[in-house]
């Protein structure tokens, strides 16, 4: 894939720590793709089974809800849910890690939607979070890694 398309294909999302708050962030700038306030955190906020993919090392979690009022294609189904694991790339030391978006379906089950999430913080503390978003690039290895190497290139050049 050459950049043009990784540039076209990627959005990217900032996201602020409430103060006082261990995993509550609100959407600083950037797209409004992403649910406008997120629970972020370097640990499980909800139980998630050991199985598949979750065998990889976990970096964290994220979990957020739409409000009546926000609009995104991801908000398909009540209770407007949008979650991730975030896992860690040995490759890509760099970034927090990466997860796929997984939304409420009509059944109330949560689906994956295939899209890439990149996620890099600054700081240890996470206090500000940028996440790098990759329409249809979460399921393929590849492509995953090859949407990475763009994002770390960005971040490089900050």
């Amino acid at each position: 894939m050459n950049e043009e398309f990784l540039g076209r294909a990627m959005s990217e999302a900032t996201y602020q720590k409430k103060d006082g708050t261990a995993s509550s962030y609100y959407w600083k700038e950037g797209v409004k793709l992403l649910p406008e306030r997120m629970s972020i955190s370097q640990q499980s906020i909800t139980k998630v089974q050991r199985k598949g993919r979750n065998l990889q090392k976990v970096a964290g979690q994220c979990v957020g809800n739409f409000k009546k009022e926000e609009e995104s294609h991801l908000k398909i189904s009540k209770p407007y849910t949008l979650r991730t694991q975030i896992w860690s790339q040995e490759d890509f030391l760099e970034f927090v890690g990466y997860g796929t978006i997984g939304i409420t379906g009509e059944d109330g089950r949560i689906y994956d939607t295939g899209d890439l999430l990149v996620f890099y913080a600054e700081d240890d503390a996470w206090d500000l979070i940028r996440i790098f978003i990759f329409k249809g690039m979460g399921v393929d290895p590849d492509k995953r890694d090859e949407a990475m190497r763009y994002a770390s290139k960005l971040v490089e050049s900050m």
